[in-house]
């Protein structure tokens, strides 16, 4: 089919691609296009030429076009070559128009195409066309009216975009709207509705101020984002106007105002801020971590190995049981709940430098993590039943800066310690709260950890469990004695095997260096940090301790919190127990360091003693919580309380008991003496005489029992006599 049709016959001279346009110019908008030609029946099949042309209708020469006489319209050739549309074309539009065409070439080279604009074709064989083309059949059918209404060409699928309101002023308000509905004619705008009775309008410039207006003031109060829900409530404030009825004012939907969801929709997209409208209906930390702008690596902001540390925490997907028996059943152990898990990971290599699984969030949990971020990891992982050496771990540097989430956990005082101690810690650096995107290294791991160790053991929290599923917490089996051997396991494989090329530099790649962690640290750690900083272990250990107030006596110190009492050899500090004891003065108050999940001992530095770290030791009566948490000290404490306290009653009952034993041997010794109450003041006449005489029967009674075990049978008529011996033969012999 060319640009330009031909007459088919003389006596029917409709050519395709031939224009009927309307002669009057209030409606020189009505322009059709000749899609296909009937000579035989002097019909032609008509394409309005629209943003969206639908399909061609069929008039007979002569007859109306919807609903206009035949007379109105008038015949022109076609200027496709020339007109706008085909002179939009670029480079891209035309691959876009050709990639189209070849999408509806099947149909249109076909017999089909006849039987389409008749009408007569199934639905059936033009879903099949839709399947071959591998396109919807609506789009099928949008990209096959255009090509008719258009040209019959492939550059008549270039996209009509161009359009979409270019230079065209939108009427000022809804009366001007009006008089252009009147002058245009016609009903409806854009595609016709069910009901003719629908009102409709253009949408006016004080449409645009008023959607502008529910943007500004409306739209952070909206609780539901949908675009039914906000056009709804743009009605609702800006679309209703007040009457007086009978003296009262009654609100009404202004339909001068009022504007459909399609228009509402359109130019809301145009004039809304698109990112600060998906933190309205997410969050503004939401955002930032799924939508804002990659800037780069967090490998950039640091030096080398031990420069920055990045710590957060999470809580464990698993629950976790008591290693204390507090039912007295083997079978039965406590489940405690969830522990959170503290990460310390490098920021320039990924290693995972230190960790700390514990019941208890806040400062002193960070200073776990950090002690064992800065410490040696081998008498660690022996605690655990886990033999290194050091070079499988050898993360015990204090880092320069630590980089943190929420400054709720990271306290100045917990900085202050750090630079009391001298530990050469330069600063903290507090991220966005809850900005995991921030903190994209040790994030990263808690998602790995999660995945590769977690959710393979009992007693885990599944991410969308069914809802009939039976509560994770009663298949729970694992202590925190279990998790700790698991996850260092964990650690020594992750850091040994987790590759990650976009960590290694140019110079790396030239050396030969594995993009594993502990590849990238043992590396750089001298090259580019002179082999970090390392502190003495009980410098780390008192600055990172949880700190805790103790009352000093001669029995040593009792730390206020967990009543546990504590002792030392040092022969200073035992000296000044003697001291307060000998003077009567009030027992101070001290404050040490300690390990709340590993009560065995305590630390105390002062002035007073020099610089010299003061080590104790838990008390041996309170021996039976050096191994245990302080979450389980306080659970075994209860549980003590508990049998004290049964105890008690028990030995007030048992007390009630011996008191009416008493009172009955009372009554049965009273039968058989006098019930005259005693008057005499001294010793009762004959004690000593009546003592000697219970002895002899005791022993005798004793020298009875002795010969019935040895198998004396009869009794020896002489033991009446006690100061007798017996005669008789039988019983035992040494002969």
């Amino acid at each position: 089919m060319g640009m330009v049709g031909l007459p088919t016959e003389e006596a029917f001279d409709y050519s395709i691609n031939e224009i009927i346009k309307a002669k009057n110019i209030d409606e020189k908008e009505l322009e059709y296009t000749v899609a296909y030609t009937f000579p035989e029946s002097k019909v032609v099949a008509l394409s309005l030429q629209r943003k969206k042309p639908i399909k061609p209708i069929l008039v007979k020469v002569g007859e109306d076009i919807e609903g206009r006489a035949w007379d109105m319209f008038e015949r022109m050739p076609n200027t496709f070559s020339s007109s706008r549309h085909y002179l939009s074309a670029t480079e891209s539009r035309v691959a876009t128009a050709y990639e189209r065409y070849s999408k509806i070439r099947p149909l249109i080279e076909s017999n089909d195409i006849e039987l389409y604009i008749k009408g007569d074709l199934s639905r059936k064989s033009f879903d099949a066309y839709a399947k071959q083309a591998k396109i919807t059949p609506q789009s099928l059918y949008n990209y096959l009216n255009q090509y008719l209404a258009f040209g019959s060409h492939p550059l008549a699928l270039l996209p009509l975009t161009y359009l979409c309101g270019t230079n065209r002023k939108l009427p000022l308000n809804s009366e001007e709207a009006e008089a252009k509905r009147a002058k245009r004619g016609g009903t409806f705008i854009g595609a016709k509705g069910d009901s003719d009775e629908y009102l409709r309008r253009d949408a006016t410039q004080e449409d645009i101020k008023r959607i502008k207006q529910f943007i500004k003031k409306h739209l952070s109060k909206v609780s539901d984002h949908k675009y039914t829900s906000l056009h709804s409530e743009f009605c609702q404030r800006l679309c209703y106007s007040s009457a007086d009825v009978y003296g009262r004012k009654e609100r009404y939907l202004d339909f001068r105002k009022y504007i459909s969801i399609d228009q509402f929709t359109a130019h809301f997209q145009k004039h809304v801020d698109w990112k600060k409208w998906e933190e309205l209906k997410t969050s503004v930390k939401a955002v930032q971590n799924n939508q804002d702008i990659t800037r780069g690596k967090a490998q950039e902001n640091s030096i080398g190995p031990s420069d920055t540390y990045e710590i957060d925490a999470t809580t464990l997907n698993i629950y976790v049981v008591s290693r204390i028996n507090s039912r007295g059943e083997y079978t039965a152990k406590e489940v405690i709940g969830r522990p959170y898990l503290y990460f310390v990971v490098d920021t320039f290599s990924g290693v995972i430098v230190g960790y700390c699984i514990t019941y208890q969030r806040g400062v002193s949990a960070v200073k776990k993590a950090l002690y064992n971020a800065f410490t040696n990891k081998v008498d660690f992982c022996a605690r655990y039943g886990i033999q290194i050496d050091e070079d499988d771990w050898p993360c015990q540097h204090v880092c320069v800066r630590l980089f943190c989430d929420r400054g709720g956990e990271y306290t100045t005082s917990l900085y202050d310690d750090m630079l009391a101690a001298d530990l050469k810690l330069e600063t903290i650096t507090f991220a966005t709260s809850y900005l995991s995107k921030k903190k994209g290294t040790v994030e990263v791991n808690f998602d790995s950890q999660d995945k590769i160790l977690f959710q393979r053991l009992d007693g885990s929290v599944k991410p969308n469990p069914a809802k009939d599923a039976v509560h994770p917490s009663n298949f729970a089996i694992h202590d925190i004695d279990s998790l700790n051997r698991l996850i260092i396991e964990s650690i020594l494989s992750f850091n040994r095997q987790r590759m990650n090329h976009t960590r290694l530099q140019s110079f790396d790649v030239f050396e030969g260096v594995k993009p594993t962690p502990l590849a990238l640290w043992n590396k750089h750690i001298s090259k580019r940090m002179a082999s970090g900083n390392r502190r003495p272990k009980k410098l780390v250990m008192y600055a990172m301790l949880e700190q805790e107030e103790a009352k000093v006596s001669i029995d040593g110190i009792l730390i206020l919190s967990s009543e546990l009492t504590y002792r030392t050899s040092h022969k200073g500090f035992q000296d000044w127990q003697q001291k307060i004891s000998f003077s009567g003065q009030e027992k101070p108050l001290i404050k040490v360091r300690v390990n709340k999940d590993d009560p065995r001992y305590a630390w105390y530095l002062s002035k007073h003693f020099g610089t010299e770290i003061i080590e104790f030791t838990l008390a041996s009566h309170d021996e039976r919580f050096e191994d245990l948490t302080a979450e389980e000290i306080k659970q075994q404490k209860q549980i003590e309380k508990q049998r004290m306290s049964i105890n008690r009653k028990d030995r007030r009952m048992a007390n009630v008991a011996l008191q009416a034993s008493i009172a009955e041997e009372r009554e049965l010794s009273n039968e058989n003496t006098s019930t005259r109450p005693p008057d005499r003041k001294g010793i009762v006449a004959g004690i000593q005489d009546n003592f000697r005489q219970a002895q002899k029967s005791e022993n005798a009674r004793d020298v009875i029992e002795t010969r019935n075990v040895f198998g004396t049978s009869a009794i020896d008529s002489s033991a009446d006599y006690f100061d007798t011996p017996s005669l008789n033969s039988e019983g035992g012999s040494d002969d």
